[in-house]
């Protein structure tokens, strides 16, 4: 512990406090690290915590909802750890705790109180508080394009999950979700995924693995998406109370 750290354990928060908020939360360095780091006509709430701006994207056209927090565990000068693609809005009170990677892909939505638990604390051992015994490594979690989280869902570290899927209200995402896939429970399981033959949703049950072969590709897809999203713009008003009634 440096000599700075070892002064400021000797002081009470009510002392320190204060003066810390004062010097980690000043304006010229938000409003820099934001004209940095996040993409023309996105728009960052005041309300969402960053740690880590360094390591955090966010594309065009994007938003950042209300009382967010991006916690980057891992923070150094280059890597992009948290990456929010373009078109994006992320909803009321999401968390992030990044390991390795958290990636998430254009177009995507989610509800309020979603969580993406890239990285936890170290519970080797019970005899250590948890509160110090440091982080696990954890692992990425990535989005395809086109994911709609609904409502308190949690995806774990390690998950992938595919392009066009959606994922129902409080589910608990463990393992990786196939692209065009409607998914939900805790576990998360599968259970419709999306016949490009019928253009229709069908029962996981009626799925056959030939059907993957209809699939459009990304670079399709996306030419799609961009086409159907013409005009897109932030969705303020659920963003933000800071927006008021209709």
């Amino acid at each position: 512990m440096g000599i700075r750290q070892q002064l400021l354990a000797r002081l009470p928060w009510s002392v320190w406090g204060p003066l810390y908020r004062l010097v980690t939360s000043r304006p010229g360095q938000r409003s820099r690290f934001r004209r940095q780091r996040v993409g023309k006509h996105s728009y960052v709430d005041p309300s969402v915590q960053v740690a880590g701006w360094r390591n955090v994207r966010v594309g065009s056209n994007s938003t950042l909802s209300a009382q967010c927090w991006l916690n980057v565990n891992f923070r150094d000068e280059s890597t992009e750890r948290i990456v929010i693609g373009d078109f994006c809005h992320i909803g009321r009170r999401n968390f992030f705790s990044c390991g390795p990677r958290i990636l998430i892909g254009d177009y995507c939505f989610t509800g309020i109180d979603c969580l993406f638990l890239g990285s936890g604390h170290d519970i080797s051992s019970p005899l250590t508080p948890y509160i110090a015994s440091g982080l696990s490594a954890g692992a990425e979690i990535e989005l395809g394009m086109n994911c709609w989280l609904t409502t308190s869902v949690t995806v774990m570290h390690g998950v992938r999950i595919g392009r066009g899927s959606v994922i129902g209200a409080r589910s608990v995402v463990t393992c990786d979700i196939p692209p065009f896939s409607v998914a939900a429970g805790n576990p998360c399981k599968v259970i419709k995924r999306f016949d490009f033959v019928r253009q229709s949703w069908i029962p996981i049950e009626q799925w056959s693995a030939d059907l993957e072969y209809h699939f459009p590709t990304e670079a399709e897809h996306r030419a799609q998406l961009a086409a159907r999203g013409t005009g897109l713009s932030p969705s303020l008003l659920s963003a933000s109370p800071r927006f008021g009634w209709i």
